[in-house]
């Protein structure tokens, strides 16, 4: 049977990460955000439904017995490193908030002449040898999301970082006037976080008896 207070408190990170993702697209122009922080955000989102699913299906029991409820803390702390070792081991990427991958091509584009860094294209496939960069613009879901990610893996660190940093420049004098995507995603985040808030204060004393009982090894 479902657990509801557990439940609820599951999906408060998956509520917060969705009220980030409407906040971004409200902004009034493009945010680009590295692979590895997009990674990062979305493994935050969905730690609650993480610790209800895998982590409870093969929670060792046998260490519980021994630290009680700090068994958690290290679970959630494993969990963690997993995530930033595979968000730093990521392949290079770039993700734009507020351009789809038409219009981040169009910008990309004026960047490089602007900055005079010879390109070869070869449809959305962009090679810039200077920078010792070859990278691929697709979009990255519905809306005006778009993503540069690394093609091939002869890539050049720092020729990425380069990149992002004159991206950022060029994208912060662009402006967005679309705010249908925002409007979508607060509102699926204030009902994820109605529902919760209702969940939650069905089940005060509860959740109450739990966050007393927490570090209780009895």
């Amino acid at each position: 049977m479902l657990d509801l207070l557990r439940f609820a408190i599951a999906i408060l990170p998956l509520a917060a990460y969705t009220n980030i993702l409407g906040l971004l697209r409200l902004r009034s122009k493009p945010t680009v955000l590295s692979g590895a922080m997009d990674l990062l955000l979305l493994g935050l989102a969905v730690i609650g439904i993480v610790a209800i699913g895998p982590i409870e299906l093969f929670f060792p029991r046998a260490a519980y017995s021994l630290l009680g409820s700090w068994v958690w803390i290290l679970l959630i702390g494993l969990y963690l490193f997993v995530l930033m070792f595979l968000a730093l081991n990521t392949a290079p990427k770039l993700v734009v908030y507020g351009l789809d991958h038409k219009m981040l091509r169009a910008e990309v584009c004026e960047l490089l002449e602007q900055e005079q860094i010879r390109s070869e294209w070869l449809g959305d496939l962009v090679d810039l040898p200077e920078l010792g960069v070859r990278a691929c613009i697709e979009p990255a879901g519905r809306g005006s999301v778009s993503q540069i990610h690394a093609a091939g893996k002869q890539q050049n660190l720092t020729g990425w970082f380069t990149l992002e940093r004159l991206l950022l420049t060029k994208v912060s004098a662009t402006r967005i006037h679309e705010r249908r995507q925002a409007i979508v995603w607060l509102n699926i985040s204030f009902v994820l976080f109605g529902i919760a808030a209702v969940l939650i204060s069905n089940d005060l004393p509860r959740l109450q008896q739990v966050m007393v009982s927490m570090f209780d090894r009895g």
